[in-house]
């Protein structure tokens, strides 16, 4: 038999009793814990409907945890099962009025989008923190959400009346429908007075002054149309709340009224950009003078008076060592291994001049098994990691007397 639904007429209800009329095993359940399907004959608990999600509370003393619709028939999904007979339900009454706050405004901002711009919404989705509507458009400009967000507030303020009716479809002014319905039968209008007409089966406010108000928060491009995020009534005031907080300490920080703050940190990056690039020029500077002593320091081996450059560092990352490597190499017969070791990682870059006849790619793939690692690259350039970053030192002993050995087999070291 069809439940009887008490949140259409009463969404402010919270107690209500029923008769438990099937309580069984959930069929599907995703949940660790065994659920089961309560049914009844009537009951105050909204289901996942429209992009509204389910009220919470208890029923019989079990906790219900959502709540789905079959057909005509509310299924209470709870924790613990409910015994056939009579039995009293709570709504949680704090996330109804929330998601009442969430939808009216979303009804609210969707009539200023189209009542302003001729923009309808084509998506709806409430969830936890925030909620979206989707308008059919792949542009919205910031102008365009500052006055469907001004326009939606002014209707707040007004506090006009809200009234949700049952029509047949022949009864239906069809001239203020921001929306067609779907059904053919059994319409549920919801009339926000003098502003938007529209149909829903969802929970609302009495009144439009209870939503206290609306924020958008942003937007962003979705497959051709504009989804708009935004919050409403206590969510505006938690939102409200945190952001207020991050300005005032950062003002704080920087010693700038919050207007200030965007220009102070404007005027920081700026700061921090060119001290950046002035860090990034000494660094350049100091490799640059690195591999020239490392280079001048090294002793030619072997006839064509080839430079063999090992160095093993601590806490340098990859980008250094390619830096490093790569200014060694540009110099004539320098073949360069360098590791550093970094927390749990050690790195390995090899690299040589054009004029040294050894494959750099080669050498790192007979010593990463040292450090436990993968890499690759080519005849001149290869690089690496590995998670044994104690066996860094060994890794490149190991690569060192390898080069050795291929010069000399190749006639290149005495």
């Amino acid at each position: 038999m069809p439940t009887e639904r008490l949140y259409y007429a009463e969404p402010y209800l919270r107690d209500f009793t029923c008769q438990v009329l099937q309580c069984n095993p959930a069929a599907r359940n995703s949940s660790p814990t065994p659920l089961n399907e309560v049914i009844t004959d009537v009951t105050a608990f909204y289901p996942n409907s429209g992009g509204q999600p389910s009220d919470r509370g208890t029923l019989g003393g079990a906790d219900v945890v959502d709540v789905i619709e079959r057909g005509d028939e509310i299924i209470h999904l709870t924790v613990a099962s409910v015994p056939p007979g009579p039995a009293t339900g709570r709504v949680d009454i704090e996330r109804r009025f929330d998601h009442m706050q969430q939808h009216t405004g979303q009804h609210i901002l969707s009539g200023a989008f189209s009542s302003l711009f001729g923009l309808d919404t084509v998506g709806f989705h409430l969830g936890d923190e925030t909620v979206t509507i989707d308008l059919n458009a792949p542009d919205v400009s910031y102008d365009q959400t500052a006055a469907a967000e001004r326009l939606a507030c002014e209707v707040i303020f007004q506090n006009r009346p809200i009234n949700a009716a049952f029509w047949g479809r022949e009864a239906i002014d069809t001239s203020r429908l921001r929306k067609m319905p779907t059904r053919t039968e059994n319409i549920r209008l919801v009339d926000i007075t003098g502003f938007d007409l529209s149909p829903c089966g969802g929970t609302h406010t009495r009144a439009t002054g209870e939503v206290g108000l609306i924020k958008i928060t942003r937007t962003e491009r979705i497959r051709g149309t504009t989804r708009v995020e935004f919050v409403c009534g206590r969510r505006a005031l938690a939102d409200y709340r945190w952001k207020n907080d991050v300005v005032h300490v950062s003002s704080s920080l920087l010693s700038v009224h919050g207007r200030e703050l965007a220009d102070a940190i404007d005027r920081l990056q700026t700061g921090l950009r060119e001290a950046r690039k002035e860090a990034e020029t000494a660094a350049d500077l100091l490799r640059d003078v690195q591999a020239s002593q490392m280079y001048d320091s090294a002793e030619p081996i072997g006839s064509l008076g080839i430079k063999l450059i090992v160095r093993a560092y601590d806490g340098e990352g990859i980008d250094h060592l390619k830096a490093l490597a790569h200014r060694l190499c540009e110099r004539p017969l320098a073949v360069a291994l360098l590791g550093s070791s970094s927390g749990a990682s050690a790195h390995l870059v090899f690299e040589k001049s054009h004029d040294v006849p050894v494959d750099v790619s080669n050498l790192l793939r007979q010593v990463l098994p040292t450090v436990d690692g993968k890499g690759g690259g080519t005849q001149l350039i290869a690089q690496g990691g590995g998670r044994n970053p104690a066996a860094l030192p060994e890794a490149l002993s190991s690569a060192a007397a390898l080069a050795s050995r291929f010069l000399e087999e190749a006639g290149l070291h005495p």
